[in-house]
């Protein structure tokens, strides 16, 4: 009896062509909303320093 033809389990999944090109705007919008949050941040630590040191 002849063994079937099957693709070994380490071949990895079909690519369906480049990544979208929407991938590059979800990561730069993802860094400039990761710096605004952290600019508000580090804007609210500041108040909340300047109001607990106000004599």
């Amino acid at each position: 009896m002849p063994k079937k033809n099957r693709r070994p389990s380490t071949t990895p999944p079909h690519d369906h062509g480049a990544p979208a090109p929407a991938s590059w705007r979800r990561l730069v919008s993802a860094a400039l909303l990761a710096g605004a949050v952290r600019h508000l941040g580090a804007l609210l630590v500041g108040h909340a320093v300047t109001w607990w040191q106000h004599d």
